[in-house]
């Protein structure tokens, strides 16, 4: 007989600092391998200035008065490996170099998109780092750059913490961590495909191109030499939902096969293919930089759709303005990795000139659940265990530091190759067996994140006024008080998620009765508490565009926490007796997790 081989109590980790050693830079510029654009533009991520560890978030971690001795050029979090180079890890405390792929988020300090059509004074504070307050400076960094929850600060913590789930807990859905360093990177790139219209109405976006950034394509491009806003009428871009009654059987298939009436195949062998519908939360990158509009203000946070018909319930005329929601991206990236290989020649890329940016160094991971779904690659169970993982580590975040992600979707789950066949965990006294079909899950992206750690709140500044998730929420640090308190939502990521995977294995909702186990769950993800479908009308239109999904969201979907799915058969065919499970003492036993709050 199996016995849980566990102790009782499982000891807390701290978080430290250390000092650490600066990384090469002149070694890692003569390492990157450019791209025909990255050429033409002369950029290299590795051109920085000012490189420095010291982070403000620091300041709500240690009583730095109390210190003696620091030296805040070199200290660093104690995670156990840090960065050596693109290709190698070292462990702090034996100094042995490991080989370990290392993916580089540049994360910008600042919002890139309302830097280019002219938000921010154009003056010394955009290119000064944050020091701590005891530091000489005669010139203060721009507020958001020393504001402790600047959401890139908020991203590169989080991270660190689930790294220690892994070297304390062996918590494997963890991201390792291997450090962060803020600088002024000479250019930074963004992906601005999905921007294009939105930058080309700005006068100011025109007038400073080639001086304060230089942009891919512009001589060539049509939109760009189409003019400005005087030149042109704002163009409205709208995703019209197209329902398509046929999919492909696995990847040899040339039978175009209407699914409702072959709904008992083999499930085994079904893999999902995406529609061509989309909800017009586009989730190709991963920026920090989502809402482009000024206007900070939202008329829109109490409206409840009640209606299949119309778009605004009749007591909530004045909600229907939608204008602070027109121009957003989610948590996309415009962030690029040290050595990508994938641009497309459809892609614009912006390189914005001496722009304050944080490098967070990451394990390289193989893969998005995205990109499994687009390709055609994943089967309806390796879906569903994929699903698990996700539950769990959701589960498992919001038990350890009441965490929401907030901008949950399949371009933020990432996974690596693994030969682990099965992965156990323990949750309220019951066990679980879930093969991981050769992939371990893993949540990237925290830059929305709320969470506690020791006591203190870290809460992304896109919440904050103006911030480009402000009206999500509303509560301390950022409480609006003319308007209704809302606290972070437990069940706002697996709707927020279900959103992002509907249109991939959903082509027609009329007949739910038909759907199976997999499909009815993502279905039920994005239905509000009033059984209503959160993404679409009756009539096929989107229900709340935009923005205004998220908000919706948060005020109406309460009954998809992660821990309410595993009362659901599709979850619960994972349950095993504890005699049943041979490696017990790889279990990852979230019952003796301990809180971090």
């Amino acid at each position: 007989m199996n016995v849980l081989n566990t102790p009782k109590e499982n000891h807390k980790f701290n978080a430290d600092i250390f000092d650490t050693e600066y990384i090469n830079l002149e070694k890692l510029k003569e390492s990157f391998e450019s791209l025909n654009e990255d050429l033409e533009h002369n950029y290299n991520p590795f051109h920085i200035q000012k490189l420095q560890k010291y982070n403000p978030i620091y300041s709500k971690l240690f009583d730095f008065d109390t210190c003696r001795n620091i030296d805040f050029d070199k200290i660093s979090l104690n995670n156990k490996y840090h960065f050596y180079d693109n290709e190698h890890t070292y462990d702090f405390y034996t100094k042995q170099i490991y080989n370990k792929n290392v993916f580089i988020k540049y994360s910008p300090l600042l919002d890139p998109i309302r830097y280019m059509i002219g938000k921010y004074s154009i003056d010394d504070s955009l290119i000064n780092l944050p020091q701590y307050s005891l530091c000489d400076s005669d010139i203060k960094p721009h507020p958001k750059i020393s504001e402790p929850n600047n959401a890139s600060y908020v991203d590169s913590f989080f991270s660190f913490l689930t790294s220690k789930l892994i070297e304390k807990h062996n918590f494997i859905h963890g991201i390792d961590f291997y450090g962060s360093y803020l600088g002024i990177q000479d250019k930074y790139k963004m992906n601005i495909s999905d921007d294009l219209e939105y930058l080309n109405n700005s006068d100011y976006f025109s007038e400073n191109i080639k001086k304060l950034f230089s942009i891919t394509g512009f001589d060539k491009n049509e939109m760009f030499n189409y003019g400005s806003r005087a030149n042109k009428n704002r163009l409205e871009i709208r995703n019209t939902p197209i329902n398509i009654d046929v999919f492909d059987i696995g990847h040899t298939s040339t039978e175009e096969t209407n699914f409702v009436n072959d709904i008992e195949l083999d499930n085994q062998n079904i893999v999902y293919l995406k529609n061509d519908t989309t909800i017009s939360t586009d989730d190709a990158s991963d920026s920090n930089d989502d809402d482009h509009n000024d206007d900070s203000s939202d008329s829109s946070d109490d409206v409840v759709d009640s209606s299949d018909d119309d778009d605004c319930d009749d007591d909530h005329d004045d909600d229907c303005d939608d204008d602070d929601d027109t121009k957003w991206d989610t948590d996309n990236s415009s962030n690029e990795d040290d050595s990508s290989s994938n641009d497309s020649d459809e892609n614009e890329y912006a390189y914005i000139h001496n722009f304050p940016v944080q490098l967070i160094c990451l394990e390289k991971c193989d893969g998005t659940f995205d990109e499994l779904f687009e390709n055609s690659s994943i089967t309806k169970e390796e879906i569903i265990s994929g699903l698990f993982q996700v539950i769990m580590t959701l589960l498992s975040y919001q038990k350890l530091f009441h965490f929401t992600h907030n901008d949950l979707h399949t371009n933020n789950i990432m996974f690596i190759n693994t030969d682990i066949e099965f992965l156990y965990y323990r949750y309220d006294g019951q066990s679980y067996k879930v093969p991981t079909y050769g992939r371990i899950y893993k949540l990237i992206d925290f830059g929305r994140a709320i969470y506690k750690f020791n006591g203190k709140l870290y809460c992304s500044d896109s919440f904050s006024l103006g911030g480009d998730a402000n009206g999500q929420y509303n509560f301390e640090p950022y409480f609006n008080d003319n308007k209704p308190r809302l606290e972070p939502n437990y069940s706002f990521d697996l709707c927020r998620l279900g959103c992002s995977i509907y249109d991939f294995i959903i082509d027609n909702d009329s007949d739910t009765d038909v759907f199976d186990d997999l499909q009815k769950t993502i279905y039920r993800w994005c239905l509000d508490d009033s059984d209503r479908n959160v993404l679409y009308k009756r009539n096929g239109e989107e229900r709340y565009p935009n923005f205004k999904l998220y908000k919706m969201i948060a005020r109406t979907v309460h009954k998809h926490t992660p821990e309410n799915q595993l009362a659901f058969d599709i979850f619960k065919q994972f349950l095993t007796p504890i005699n049943n499970i041979n490696n017990i003492e790889n279990m990852m036993d979230i019952d003796i997790l301990p809180s971090y709050v």
